[in-house]
């Protein structure tokens, strides 16, 4: 009797050991579960967005201190102006460009090499978990975005019609950065685009004698 009740014990010992390492197995599961396809991707969406826009100020800031003042914003652009002074051709003055950016280029890379660009930023716990009602509430995650290099660079322009007499010439610097974003027991490379503004001028045009606007759908019909 004492031999079957010890063995009993020990049965009941075994099972209650192999239930608690099942929960166990289940619930690291379930974490595990939920942080590569909840916690993880949310996380790399938050910290894409505060990357841009730490990316976006450092490249802001740095154009503004080097490349900022008005004759060189001039100098990117070449124009062509009437007997009144009103511009009738503008052109991107490609070789003035392309000094701006070796520049720009060599001027972001020393900042990130130096470790200037570093930032630390702390993020609530609720928009990382992907609630919209807990967005902005819960205890506050530090993540340290380090700008690591500038991958590509480029320049685009884009005319922009204002009014019926006015063209806008815009000049946009176009580069995709490299960050690492540090955060508890995880990193993410992420690589953001930016678009920034250098130089734009207006083209002043004639005011016609009288202007008629044809809807799309009847183009054809104008014809």
């Amino acid at each position: 009797m004492g031999r079957r009740s010890v063995r009993r014990k020990n049965y009941d010992h075994r099972a209650f050991k192999l239930a608690v390492l099942c929960v166990l197995m289940m619930l690291i599961t379930y974490m595990a579960y939920f942080w590569v396809f909840r916690i993880s991707p949310n996380l790399e969406a938050v910290s894409a967005i505060k990357t841009k826009a730490i990316v976006n100020r450092i490249v802001n800031e740095t154009i503004n201190e080097k490349f900022g003042n008005e004759t060189t914003a001039r100098n990117l652009l070449i124009t062509e102006t009437d007997e009144e002074g009103n511009i009738e051709m503008v052109q991107s003055n490609t070789a003035a460009i392309n000094n701006l950016i070796s520049e720009l280029l060599v001027e972001l890379q020393n900042r990130y090499k130096n470790g200037e660009a570093g930032t630390d930023i702390e993020v609530p716990i609720g928009s990382i978990l992907g609630s919209k009602i807990l967005s902005q509430s819960g205890p506050s995650l530090e993540l340290t975005i380090i700008p690591v290099a500038v991958s590509k660079i480029d320049f685009i322009t884009e005319f922009e019609t204002q009014g019926i007499n006015q063209t806008k010439y815009k000049v946009y610097v176009v580069l995709n950065t490299e960050a690492r974003v540090l955060a508890p027991f995880s990193m993410h490379h992420i690589e953001v685009e930016s678009t920034i503004l250098v130089a734009e001028a207006i083209i002043l045009g004639k005011v016609p004698d009288s202007f008629v606007q044809v809807p799309k759908e009847s183009i054809l019909d104008a014809v």
